[in-house]
């Protein structure tokens, strides 16, 4: 087991938790709910990776878990966040992370988007209520894009497109970071 790596996530309808699960089954690392991380949690291991839906516009608890790595002695933080845009809308992703980043993060912080899905089942009342204002919002809108059309056939109903495929991009870098952080360890090491 790779003790240098955890996975943390937050998750309220099943689906980051998911993903949480098949990254630290895949990278074989420890995976922790949210709610049960500190600092002093963070600081038992070098690499972060935390994981939260998004959630009108924001990843959820992602503000707090940047707070509490920088209070911690880990080396690196990964970020994934989880929702039900087409992994395809890559614009409003982005556009997506630019609300929950600082322009440093934006171009220092590894995140990675995974398309997940709707669980009305799981959801929290108020969710709900959004989630049926912004459906009747969009299929009273005459003119509607292609996107548009899509979203308000998928939120009719309960669906999971969630796919271990999306994980790849995450345990690809972070395979890629663990390996160039090992050599350059041992680089470090024969010069000592």
């Amino acid at each position: 087991m790779n003790n240098q790596i955890l996975v943390t996530y937050k998750s309220v309808t099943g689906f980051t938790k998911q993903y949480a699960k098949w990254i630290a089954e895949e990278l074989d690392c420890t995976m922790m709910e949210w709610k049960d991380v500190s600092a002093k949690t963070m600081s038992e291991y070098d690499t972060v990776i935390f994981g939260g839906r998004f959630h009108a516009g924001f990843v959820d608890g992602l503000k707090k878990a940047k707070e509490i790595f920088t209070e911690s002695t880990a080396a690196k933080l990964i970020v994934f966040a989880t929702g039900a845009t087409p992994h395809t809308a890559t614009e409003m992703i982005e556009e997506a992370w630019k609300n929950n980043l600082t322009a440093d993060d934006l171009e220092k912080l590894p995140r990675f988007y995974m398309q997940s899905g709707l669980r009305y089942d799981k959801m929290p009342f108020g969710d709900k209520l959004m989630m049926k204002v912004f459906a009747a919002m969009v299929k009273r809108k005459k003119e509607k894009s292609e996107y548009e059309k899509a979203m308000e056939k998928a939120l009719g109903h309960s669906y999971d497109l969630s796919s271990k495929e999306y994980i790849k991009p995450l345990v690809s870098y972070v395979a890629e970071a663990v390996s160039y952080t090992h050599l350059r360890a041992h680089e470090t090491d024969q010069y000592l």
